[in-house]
């Protein structure tokens, strides 16, 4: 399910269903279609959950939808260093302390410091992937089974090695 495009977005065509993504606007309407089709499982890695793209009301929207729609936990979250998150006003983070039973968040272990790009995964069928985490371009695939398969065992090896982020849930107590 595609959402049109906001003004100004610009998602191109990349190679079959693959868009290459160039705007903060394209890449929060990919990640908010790829959540609203997920019906099992959401994996999201970030180094500190960027402000435009996981603060906004669609999009946690469709998170808590997606939440609310499972009984088991289907939402895990990833963030390399979730102090920034911490320290500005997010709604993602406010929603996975109402929701903790449903919306996992961890802390990545030292030993995947090193990574620098970030992804979202949609029932490891559907991704969009930042090569740079602190950068707006990306590349989405609606159907990109093979690639979402693989960034999916990525992050079940990072989340092996990783721990509860106390001072995230702290903050909102």
């Amino acid at each position: 399910m595609a959402m049109p495009p906001s003004p100004g977005a610009r998602a191109e065509p990349f190679e079959d269903e693959r868009h290459l993504i160039k705007t903060p606007a394209a890449l929060r309407d990919m990640s908010i279609a790829i959540v609203a089709q997920t019906r099992d499982e959401l994996l999201l890695f970030d180094d500190a959950l960027t402000p435009d793209l996981y603060n906004s009301s669609a999009f946690v929207d469709a998170v808590r939808t997606l939440a609310l729609a499972r009984s088991a936990p289907c939402i895990r979250i990833l963030l390399a260093d979730p102090r920034p998150s911490g320290r500005m006003h997010s709604r993602l983070i406010e929603l996975a302390n109402r929701l903790t039973s449903r919306i996992a968040i961890r802390q990545l272990g030292d030993d995947f410091k090193h990574r620098t790009d970030a992804f979202l995964i949609g029932d490891r069928r559907a991704y969009v992937r930042r090569a740079l985490a602190t950068r707006q371009e990306a590349v989405a695939d609606p159907r990109g089974r093979r690639e979402a398969r693989r960034l999916g065992r990525d992050f079940e090896r990072m989340w092996e090695h990783s721990e509860a982020t106390v001072e995230l849930r702290r903050l909102h107590l």
